[in-house]
């Protein structure tokens, strides 16, 4: 070997360990359930739901993409299945494409035929690119150092009472339906393997930090809870399993399985006792009654976070008796805060926007995270925060997909409650930048109450 050879050898050697002690020594720092800062539920469509639909490139999507990453969560949840159908190509799954626009016409008649096309178009065009958007998800993620996992709603019915319609497998298996609702039921050992099926194949086929179980999203989770909820159980172990063994083959220490959980580990639920709460029972209800075994789940290790919640989310969970549960583990605890506070809800009366009404936003989103830090919470987690949609400060275009319009009254609709959202995200992981938020005046960044509708 020539010493020019020899000399390129020696330092193509050492680069090659540095990078593999560096991943190595990022894997040992990024996985740990109880610092993983804010965990970010990103709903599977929202972003398809926005887009320029047929038109939509991959750096569209992948800017929407940035602008969460942009605001710094600790972890992004990203939402990509129902858990069937899924947004990313599937062997196993139908993809997103397939029947959403035939789905949405039949449960909304009223859509327009581009609003009802948009998803599927968008989603169509970015598998005709030869890519698709959690596909794209990662790759930004890897891009900004953000850990993300793939979180599935357990029994989603969005669509209602043509849910069942949206993949192939949910059409031919509606026999195996939990009886009287719009969803399977995992006590059927077919509707069982083929979710772990769907589980196995994105973990092997995606570089994902993990898996996320999203059993909030809806309520009806498996048929008998009190009877079946060792199924369930099985489900998070079996999946465990499987996460460990791809971690083994992927060289990594330990891949994430976090679940989101109902607000409260056992006992009626009674909105009196969950100040904001806007459902009662059934769509909020204790983790037993949703036949959740959490105590289990926990003293088996079988997890690596939890994020307790109610319904929508309006309202806090119970965060203190989930930390006490996992006190001497390394399991961490994000209850998830309020996507609205209940005067800004879409029922009304809704005040209008304003320096003053955003203030009020600020200071109540800093009150209920600084309510879960006093109870042990190690973080907190977000559902159905949407703030990738709204233009960043001084623009009344979101720089991305369709433009849209903006509502005067404040709802999660209008331009200030967007720019709250994205001025709090970052302080959300920061006790101390949140105590001051009480104290403070509007920062001149969220002045501007004369920006009312406008696109």
């Amino acid at each position: 070997m020539s010493t020019s050879m020899r000399r390129w050898a020696r330092v193509y050697g050492t680069a090659i360990c540095v990078l593999a002690a560096f991943v190595a020594g990022a894997d040992e720092s990024a996985l740990s359930g109880k610092k993983l800062g804010t965990i970010f539920n990103n709903d599977i469509n929202n972003i398809l739901w926005m887009s320029s639909g047929k038109d939509t490139t991959v750096e569209e999507y992948r800017y929407a993409v940035m602008r969460i990453l942009d605001l710094k969560p600790g972890i992004l949840a990203q939402n990509v299945g129902m858990p069937d159908p899924v947004i990313y190509r599937s062997k196993v799954a139908t993809t997103w494409d397939k029947y959403h626009a035939e789905v949405t016409k039949a449960v909304w008649p009223e859509t327009s035929p581009e609003d009802a096309e948009r998803q599927a178009a968008a989603m169509r065009r970015l598998l005709e690119l030869g890519t698709d958007p959690l596909a794209i998800t990662i790759q930004a993620c890897r891009e900004r150092g953000v850990p993300i996992v793939a979180s599935y709603r357990m029994n989603a019915e969005d669509f209602y009472q043509c849910e069942l319609d949206l993949s192939d497998f949910d059409r031919a298996h509606k026999d195996l339906c939990i009886p009287g609702k719009n969803c399977l039921d995992p006590v059927h050992p077919e509707v069982f393997a083929h979710r772990m099926a769907i589980f196995t194949e994105v973990v092997s086929e995606y570089d994902i930090d993990g898996i996320e179980f999203d059993f909030r999203r809806w309520y009806n989770m498996i048929s008998e809870p009190l009877k079946n909820y060792p199924v369930l159980t099985r489900m998070v172990a079996e999946t465990r399993h499987m996460l460990d063994e791809a971690a083994k083959r992927k060289g990594r220490k330990r891949l994430l399985l976090g679940v989101r959980v109902g607000p409260m580990l056992e006992g009626p639920f009674k909105k009196e006792d969950f100040p904001g709460a806007y459902y009662g029972e059934p769509t909020n209800a204790s983790c037993k009654s949703l036949g959740l075994d959490v105590r289990t789940w926990v003293e088996q290790g079988l997890v690596d976070y939890i994020c307790p919640a109610l319904f929508s989310p309006i309202g806090l969970p119970r965060t203190k008796e989930f930390v006490t549960l996992t006190k001497g583990t390394e399991i961490g605890v994000y209850p998830t805060i309020s996507y609205t506070p209940q005067w800004a809800h879409y029922d009304g009366p809704n005040p209008e926007d304003g320096d003053a009404i955003r203030l009020r936003h600020v200071r109540a989103i800093a009150d209920e995270a600084l309510a879960c830090y006093d109870e042990g919470a190690d973080g907190v987690s977000l559902f159905n925060w949407f703030p990738h949609q709204f233009p960043v400060p001084g623009a009344v275009y979101q720089g991305w997909g369709r433009k849209r319009e903006w509502a005067s009254t404040y709802t999660p609709e209008s331009l200030g409650f967007g720019l709250v959202q994205q001025y709090m995200l970052p302080k959300l992981g920061r006790p101390d930048e949140l105590r001051a938020c009480l104290k403070e005046d509007l920062p001149a960044m969220l002045r501007g109450g004369d920006i009312v509708p406008g696109h």
